[in-house]
């Protein structure tokens, strides 16, 4: 008995051997968390470090950037032994803490300046030439430490696409992120800066347009400064800068006569009436006023404006006359959808006369109005036509409905005479 036990000990206690000796040689063949295995190509995403181990937080915000998923690791930044499990280890070789924000500019270049790392995502590599000519990057190069660099704007770790709405660099949240720096009044008042922009920003027609009903083709502020090279356009610029977007308002403003006056003035040209941040939608009913308020009141060019003013209003009211008309006659079951086609295009070619306006003009504006206004004047008489001619038709409609009812009624009661006559 005792001879059996001692047999079966000694049987368990191999296993064991066996059993630790298995898992060792596993646990040693199995790479940590984004280790490559030798020989294979390390997995996207998952480079081998021991980072984490100090810097959880870091870490948790790192596998969620593109750089993590595209196997950049913390080493491609940091330098230093990655693999290293102590501080002294970690932070040798080179190690970089990245406490000067003046270097960060020129090492986040080393990568994205680079043709061949840059090629296959098809990402520009002259951002950081672009990053020096801005006024950021004048100020980094001049040692203001607290201009912005890369990591203000892409964050440090959790670095998002900006097609990607949670990043910091998305259109919807760029006026945040810019407003870190912009909205500060004490930063700002160091730079001689208006700490109110991005306010003025959120409550203009740009603003509203984009942060509060989503419309993409919204301008943000990188629409107008610049993406890497953010500098203030220069006073014969603006009119470049707006007409990337209102191509059609450009043309009719350097066909006038505003834009040699303005910068033989030094005035900012679009932004001189419409503001650079505030930017609101001009109403017609504030043409005249705004012309008086630079030539005076009685002055030829507000008379201008009060004329540009009026033919644009009359146009506007016999459209909306004509589309008030047209939905009513589809209440009352007329066909009005030829007729509501009709106002749709005669509110494009309104549409089309308001860029025209800044060609200080009549005729351009005229000859588009006017065809608007034709065109509104026209629904209207077919819409109350039909409507004159509908008690006359309703008549014949019921006149025939009684005689159709009286044949029917007739048939019927001849038809009865017939059965009783065949049944007596």
């Amino acid at each position: 008995m005792r001879a059996g036990g001692a047999a079966r000990l000694l049987a368990a206690a191999a296993l064991a051997v066996l059993v630790a000796s298995a898992s060792r040689a596993a646990a040693q063949a199995a790479p940590t968390l984004g280790a490559a295995t030798p020989g294979a190509a390390a997995p996207r995403g998952a480079p081998a470090e021991e980072c984490a181990t100090c810097h959880p937080e870091n870490r948790v915000a790192f596998q969620r950037s593109v750089h993590f998923r595209e196997s950049v690791g913390c080493a491609s930044c940091h330098g230093g032994d990655p693999r290293s499990r102590s501080v002294e280890g970690a932070h040798g070789r080179g190690f970089k803490s990245l406490e000067d924000r003046l270097g960060v500019p020129a090492l986040c270049a080393s990568c994205h300046s680079d043709l061949a790392k840059m090629r296959p995502y098809n990402l520009p590599v002259d951002q950081y030439a672009v990053y020096q000519t801005s006024q950021h990057g004048r100020a980094v190069a001049a040692g203001d430490r607290t201009a912005a660099v890369c990591t203000d704007c892409h964050g440090a770790h959790e670095v998002l696409p900006s097609s990607d709405a949670a990043s910091s660099v998305n259109p919807r949240r760029l006026a945040a992120t810019c407003g870190r720096c912009h909205a500060d009044a004490a930063l700002m008042e160091r730079h001689g800066l208006d700490a109110g922009v991005v306010e003025d920003y959120r409550s203009s027609v740009h603003g509203v347009s984009l942060l509060e009903r989503g419309n993409p083709a919204a301008p943000s502020c990188s629409s107008c400064h610049g993406v890497h090279g953010p500098t203030p356009p220069g006073v014969g610029d603006v009119d470049k800068v707006c007409g990337a977007c209102h191509s059609e308002t450009r043309r009719a403003f350097l066909a006038g006569p505003h834009r040699e006056g303005m910068l033989a003035a030094d005035l900012p040209e679009c932004a001189s009436c419409h503001s650079n941040h505030a930017i609101q939608r001009f109403d017609v009913a504030n043409i005249d006023a705004l012309c008086a308020d630079c030539h005076g009141e009685g002055s030829a060019e507000a008379e201008l404006g009060a004329r540009i003013h009026l033919l644009l209003d009359a146009a506007r009211q016999e459209i909306d006359r004509a589309e008030e008309m047209a939905l009513e006659g589809g209440e009352l079951a007329l066909d009005v959808e030829d007729h509501l086609s009709r106002v749709e295009e005669a509110r494009t070619y309104l549409t089309e006369s308001l860029p025209l306006v800044h060609a200080v003009t009549l005729e351009p504006v005229e000859e588009l109005a006017r065809r608007a206004r034709s065109i509104g004047e026209e629904v209207q008489h077919e819409i109350y036509v039909k409507l004159d001619r509908r008690p006359a038709r309703l008549g014949l409609v019921v006149f025939w409905f009684y005689l159709l009812m009286t044949v029917a009624v007739l048939v019927v009661y001849k038809r009865r005479l017939a059965r009783q006559e065949a049944a007596s």
